[in-house]
């Protein structure tokens, strides 16, 4: 399949992580389909070429039923997952995003989730959400049911964990928290900083001695670290990498027995359905995380209606979208006593550019881009934060996207070059994406002058 120089070189639909995992090529693995397929009696299957995986990897097409049963076959995926979740997401148990699908979630399953992200690596980049559509809903329903039904993780023995190490690991986190307000250092260090602490707690869930009471306060620590490694992994560009940590950071808590951290979990996680063009998968995160939490706080309320007027705005649904970002606006206006922690940065201005991107989304550039004026801010530099938000190179994407839909190419252009300065270097996969938004236009002079520029980035 011809692939774009500019997309990502890793797996864009599951059927080509499982296919890849076997070490076969795509006509290898169509006579293997076809051999399993008649072994069990579904008849034979015409295999001429690698065309038909292809169109199955592409997204172009879906196996028939019986064929699917012969893939589930080969990747030993249990046939009533096949019907229970359907093509393509059964294909996520085939592939090791598997245990982010656990039915039941419990501390076991929830350590598994986080081994899991603690061994993603930057060589394997997906681009596909793993957890969508009818398994979302699933997994939504185990968090409820384990936030219902806390089962507690067993104490282990072992070497243990002293309170003084267990303070130092608490105090690192905290500090690298901290740095989502604002940060002398880029993103990627950041991240790989994170990164760091998830695999550290990880290893000491599984290796460590603890008691009950300790285990818990492990799994809330872990659930923290791979949240920011998922909100840094946004700064990054990296929305499918962001998407696992989000799942186990909320199997985490969950396991945990900590509500107010799931529920301010799901909205970023909703955030990366909503880039993935699923608004309804959106409003199912949201539900949800207002089951969780019936009194949320005001900076938690606004992000929760705000991303609904987001999902609602990708439905083309004017009104519903124009009242949900009313509500926010209301919720914020409300704020009293001291700031949710886990909402630093829910503020006028991060509503403000979340109002401009539904604006843009229900086709009305002209009405989003003085909502992102907080964002280009030139004025003298005691009116723009210092030092800047990891996420700011990042949310300039929107901007760039309000200026083309106006046919502001040089605007767009600039701005693309301030999202540079800001970080010195644009990561991978925002690279990639700000090099997307301009390819259609890359004889105009002014994208050649902001061609070469990204080119020097590490992500071409």
């Amino acid at each position: 399949m011809y692939q774009r120089p500019d997309e990502p070189d890793g797996a864009r639909h599951p059927l080509k992580a499982a296919r890849q995992a076997l070490g076969l090529s795509q006509i290898a693995y169509a006579r293997l389909v076809a051999k399993t397929h008649d072994e069990l009696g579904f008849g034979p299957m015409a295999v001429r070429n690698h065309h038909k995986v292809l169109r199955w990897e592409s997204g172009g097409t879906a196996p028939e039923h019986t064929a699917q049963l012969a893939i589930a076959r080969i990747h030993q995926v249990p046939e009533d997952e096949v019907s229970r979740l359907g093509w393509p997401h059964w294909l996520h148990l085939a592939t090791d995003d598997a245990t982010l699908l656990h039915q039941r979630l419990t501390p076991r399953s929830a350590i598994d989730a986080l081994h899991t992200t603690a061994r993603l690596t930057d060589e394997s980049p997906r681009s596909y959400l793993a957890v969508t559509g009818p398994a979302l809903g699933s997994q939504l329903r185990n968090v409820l049911t384990a936030l219902d039904n806390p089962q507690p993780l067993p104490s282990r023995h072992g070497h243990c964990l002293t309170p003084d190490a267990l303070a130092h690991v608490e105090a690192r986190l905290e500090a690298l928290e901290l740095q989502e307000a604002g940060a002398q250092v880029t993103p990627a260090v950041l991240y790989f900083a994170a990164r760091a602490e998830h695999r550290l707690i990880t290893g000491l869930l599984t290796d460590g001695g603890y008691s009950r009471t300790t285990g818990a306060r492990l799994l809330l620590l872990a659930a923290r670290a791979a949240v920011l490694c998922a909100w840094l992994c946004g700064c990054l560009g990296e929305e499918a990498r962001a998407e696992r940590f989000s799942l186990a950071a909320i199997r985490a808590a969950a396991a945990a027995g900590a509500p107010r951290h799931v529920a301010s979990y799901l909205p970023d996680l909703a955030f990366r359905h909503l880039l993935a063009g699923a608004p309804q998968d959106v409003l199912s995160l949201v539900t949800a995380a207002r089951a969780i939490v019936r009194h949320p706080s005001p900076q938690l309320a606004a992000v929760l209606h705000t991303r609904e007027a987001q999902a609602f705005a990708r439905l083309g649904e004017d009104r519903a979208a124009g009242r949900a970002l009313h509500r926010a606006a209301a919720a914020l206006s409300d704020r009293h006593g001291s700031p949710d922690p886990f909402s630093v940065n829910v503020d006028e201005t991060w509503l403000a550019s979340a109002a401009g991107s539904v604006w843009l989304h229900l086709g009305r550039p002209g009405k989003a881009l003085p909502h992102f004026a907080p964002l280009l801010d030139e004025g003298p530099a005691p009116h723009r934060p210092d030092p800047l938000s990891p996420y700011a190179a990042r949310r300039l994407l929107s901007v760039v996207d309000t200026q083309l839909a106006l046919g502001d190419l040089d605007a767009a252009a600039a701005t693309a070059h301030r999202a540079i300065a800001f970080v010195g270097s644009l990561p991978p996969g925002l690279a990639r994406q700000y090099r997307q938004r301009f390819a259609s236009r890359a004889a105009e002079p002014v994208v050649r002058d902001l061609s070469q520029a990204l080119s020097e980035q590490p992500g071409r």
